[in-house]
């Protein structure tokens, strides 16, 4: 945790887009004759500086200075002490790279498009209804082209005798389709895979798609209705359920009892909250006064999701609406739109990271880093592969046979990959890439993979050369962990455990740790007054405390008496602050369950040092920035700093 809030902190201090802003190469400042220029101080000056506190003004660039040049001298001693070659270190590094390599390694310009296409078909709403003709996502051309065909005249079909419903009962194959005829309701975007929510999107209302292909098989696709999105609703709800088998008058009944419910409400006998408490059967949302939580269209059953967005001021509330669980009583907590682009931006970004459509993206950039790298192929060698391979790569137990084969699979840039290297791929991930009963599909699949990977590793590779951002975004996290394992040698562990000279910086300003006023206490808990008694009589005799224990707390007596002693200041103690600070023995104080409370107060202690032990949170910390301070010192010393005073002065603005 400290070690993830200094680089936060650091992070903030130095810039994560310097390289894309530079436009003053002027050197403002040398440490041991590393410059450091003014776009380079500008940015982080500004960066750090928020709410309009980058003002440029002489105070507020010196102070700024003064933090920046110890900064950059921590940095100078780091690299110096080579810490940036230790294993450890250098293991954090490269792995905090693979992660920050991830959000440069898509097309950017595609995954653009598909977040503003996401965002876009987010502001509305497609009722919509399909029809599945399944096949196999790596079914034969053969078993693909008649699914197909059946997907065709069905369409036919339906445009002949306008019965989408009921030819999508007679013949879709999504169960689902024999009691809604197919029908879906109204769904908007990340709410359905990406073939068919473009079918969906890209279809006129009252039009049916042509055949449309997902991982699910050919689906028709038919649009209803298109409607601007609702946003989202939260609201708070109490069901009475419906018992599974009706008998009677059942449904009846369990209106009659929501109905009263909601009256009640109504005429004020009681509140939504307590009705909530007796009567709702949701026991999840029950314990949270009924409320569900914002949703949006698609979530809950289509009549439950039109009464809640049909209500319109908070507080408004249905009356009982039925569903398939039985009947709801609605409240309305909140409505809100569909938030602007800013504020989803990252939502978006995971869900197209999570969504098929993100494979478009990493697609892109393979494709693009073939071209500017020359990717050549030797599919010869790799069909050789491929006849070694059996079924048994479908289970992730395939074995090779051969494992001297080296021929060239394919060449990127100035990097040649054999045969062997895929052989070693698909033995460590075969079992991960289970997504067909095709052997030769299952071959594929791990050869595009491959070759995906040893692309994308090409580009990671030059993302320095490629996005000055990136760049400095590794100086800064390198910069940032070489700094927090320098602090932690030379000020944190270092206070912690030179004990020696914790006690000598302790013994030369002891006064500065110093008690107040303290009362010097004996607190007796008494468990009941027949032991409270004896207590006070023994107190008042000035017996010690452990005379009193001794005596009273007989064995397998029930009552017994307790002490706590101690020294308290104001504030330290409740029962301390609110008796007076006077020597005696203070009045009984009797307690909620019985027991009895007896304050002696013995002395009032005057101010005086506080013990090593007694303040040692507070010395280690003053300690800490004592060797801080000796440090700095200690660095300027070594690594002298220049100022180009004429370069500064031209920054400030008057």
């Amino acid at each position: 945790m400290k070690k993830f809030l200094f680089l936060s902190f650091l992070l903030t201090i130095i810039s994560s887009n310097f390289f894309g802003q530079t436009t003053d190469k002027r050197v403002l400042f040398t440490v041991a004759g590393q410059p450091v220029t003014v776009d380079e101080f500008k940015y982080v000056y500004t960066k750090n500086n928020i709410n309009n506190q980058a003002d440029f003004s002489e105070k507020s660039l010196t102070d700024y200075m003064d933090l920046f040049t110890k900064f950059r001298l921590k940095v100078k001693q780091s690299e110096d002490m080579k810490l940036d070659t230790i294993d450890a270190l250098k293991s954090e590094l490269a792995t905090y790279r693979k992660q920050l390599a991830k959000a440069y390694l898509t097309d950017k310009e595609v995954f653009d498009r598909l977040e503003n296409e996401a965002y876009d078909r987010m502001q509305y709403e497609i009722s919509v209804g399909h029809l599945l003709v399944k096949v196999a996502e790596d079914a034969s051309p053969k078993d693909t082209l008649i699914a197909y065909n059946k997907a065709v005249a069905l369409r036919k079909s339906i445009l002949k005798n306008n019965n989408f419903e009921d030819i999508a009962k007679q013949s879709s194959d999504d169960p689902s389709a024999k009691t809604n005829g197919g029908k879906l309701g109204y769904l908007t975007a990340f709410q359905t895979v990406y073939p068919f929510e473009n079918a969906m999107y890209d279809t006129k209302v009252g039009e049916i798609s042509m055949p449309i292909r997902s991982k699910y098989g050919y689906h028709l696709v038919k649009v209803y209705d298109k409607r601007i999105a609702r946003g989202s609703v939260n609201v708070a709800h109490i069901v009475i359920t419906t018992p599974e088998k009706l008998m009677g008058n059942a449904d009846s009944i369990t209106f009659e009892k929501a109905n009263k419910i909601y009256n009640d409400i109504k005429s004020g006998s009681i509140t939504f909250e307590e009705a909530v408490n007796q009567y709702s059967e949701d026991r999840k949302s029950k314990a949270k006064g009924g409320e569900l939580g914002f949703f949006t269209t698609g979530k809950m059953t289509e009549t439950f999701e039109n009464a809640a967005f049909g209500l319109k001021n908070k507080g408004d509330m249905t009356t009982p609406v039925k569903t398939s669980y039985g009947y709801h009583i609605i409240k309305l907590i909140d409505k809100k739109p569909v938030p602007p682009l800013s504020q989803i931006k990252s939502e978006i970004k995971q869900k197209i990271d999570k969504d098929a459509r993100s494979d478009l993206s990493r697609t892109a950039l393979t494709n693009k880093v073939k071209s500017k790298y020359g990717f050549t192929e030797n599919t010869a060698a790799k069909d050789e592969i491929f006849t070694q391979v059996d079924s048994t790569i479908l289970d992730g137990k395939w074995k090779p046979t051969d494992l001297t084969l080296s021929k060239n699979l394919f060449k990127i840039s100035d990097i040649e990959v054999n045969q062997n290297d895929f052989l070693n791929f698909i033995i460590k991930n075969q079992k991960t890439k289970r997504t067909s009963n095709s052997t030769k599909a299952v071959f594929n699949n791990l050869y595009e993979d491959f070759v995906e990977q040893k692309c994308l590793d090409v580009e990671e590779k030059q993302l320095e050369n490629e996005y000055p951002d990136f760049k400095m975004l590794m100086r800064e996290y390198r910069d940032g962990i070489l700094l927090f394992d320098l602090t932690d040698r030379m000020v944190w562990t270092k206070a912690v455990k030179d004990t020696a000279g914790l006690k000598i910086f302790y013994e030369t300003d002891k006064e500065k740790y110093k008690w107040g006023n303290r009362a010097d206490v004996d607190i007796y808990n008494c468990t009941d007054k027949g032991i409270a008694t004896p207590t006070r009589k023994m107190l008042e005799k000035k017996k010690s405390s452990e005379a009193i224990t001794a005596q009273l707390n007989v064995a397998d007596s029930k009552s017994k008496v307790s002490v706590i002693s101690g020294k308290y200041e104001k504030g330290q103690y409740e029962l301390i602050d609110k008796t007076d600070w006077l020597p005696g023995i203070k009045p009984n104080i009797i307690n909620a369950d019985s027991s009895i409370t007896i304050i002696n107060i013995k002395q009032i202690v005057g101010p005086e040092p506080k013990l090593l032990n007694e303040a040692k949170g507070y010395i280690v910390s003053d300690y800490q920035e004592y060797l801080e301070k000796n440090w700095i010192e200690a660095l300027k010393a070594k690594y002298p700093i220049v100022v180009n005073q004429d370069v500064l002065r031209s920054l400030i603005k008057k």
